[in-house]
Order: C-alpha cells, then structure tokens, then sequence
C-alpha cells in the first residue's frame, strides 16, 4: 500500500525533490526524538546529507552558488565552522571537502548522545595526504542549519 503526499514535491529523481523528501524525513525524526521517540537524530542529520548537501552538489547546482564566499555567508547568519588545512574559501570548496570526507566515512562524533546541540562533528578529508588534507568541525545543531539553509539556497537558484 502506498502513502499518498500530503505535500507536493518535485520527482525524487529531481535533486531538488529528493532533498524536499529528505528534509521532510529530518523534520519528522527530529520531532519524534522530542516526543520521546526512540531516534537517532544525530545519526539522521548525517544521513541527510546525503539529500542535502551531497547530492545537489554532484548534480551540479547553479554555478554561482559554488562562488559563494563562506566568511560572507557567516556575517548573513551562517554557521561558521572550524577549519584546519587546505583552505575552503567558496561554499563549493567547503561542500566539494564534506562530500568527499562522507563519501569515504572520515566522520567521528564526540559523543553518541541523541542530542544534536551535544555533539561536535568532526569532518576529515585525504587524512593521508599533508599538501590537501582537510579537516572541519561543527556542533550538531549547527551542522543542521548548515543542511537546512544551503537547500535553502539551492532551491532558490533553482526556482
């Protein structure tokens, strides 16, 4: 039996309509770890970068978006995060390090509380290469902004 909508999205084989799905899928762990549900919310934040971040940037969204300066896009509300190695200067290089650091799982937590203000997120790109090592951590609660707000951005360009 299928689940109809209650929303309508774009195709889930459009980037931007899996990430509508996967945000939905966020929101709805999220609120269910606030009503006591048995979650992973951490976990699921995470996951959903895949949605999120990943897949927009491996289908190529808007070039102009890949320009974007990170330190302007702090000073507009942004979360800013701690950088240490090759420079990330364009929200495409920043997303170009976190896509690879996932892909190859260079992800630790510092804590395996549910609770995404508790955790500290660390990334790590080519760990074993000293002239393109990347490393970057980022509070849970700020990992899920950055999701929810470069979406944000990528649905605009889009739309």
């Amino acid at each position: 039996m299928e689940v109809q909508e209650t929303q309508h999205f774009a195709s889930r084989n459009e980037t931007i309509g899996f990430a509508h799905r996967t945000r939905k899928n966020f929101l709805f762990i999220e609120n269910a770890f606030q009503h006591g549900e048995d979650v992973h919310v951490v976990t699921q934040l995470v996951t959903s970068m895949l949605g999120l971040v990943v897949f927009p940037w491996e289908r190529k969204f808007q070039e102009h978006v890949k320009e974007l300066r990170v330190d302007d896009l702090v000073k507009e509300g942004w979360p800013q995060w701690n950088m240490t190695g090759q420079p990330c200067d364009t929200l495409g290089d920043l997303v170009g390090v976190l896509r690879h650091a996932v892909a190859h799982g260079h992800v630790k937590f510092s804590s395996d509380s549910r609770t995404v203000d508790e955790v500290l997120i660390e990334f790590e790109n080519r760990p074993n290469d000293p002239l393109r090592h990347w490393r970057g951590s980022i509070s849970g609660g700020n990992l899920r902004t950055f999701c929810l707000k470069f979406i944000q951005l990528v649905d605009n360009s889009v739309g």
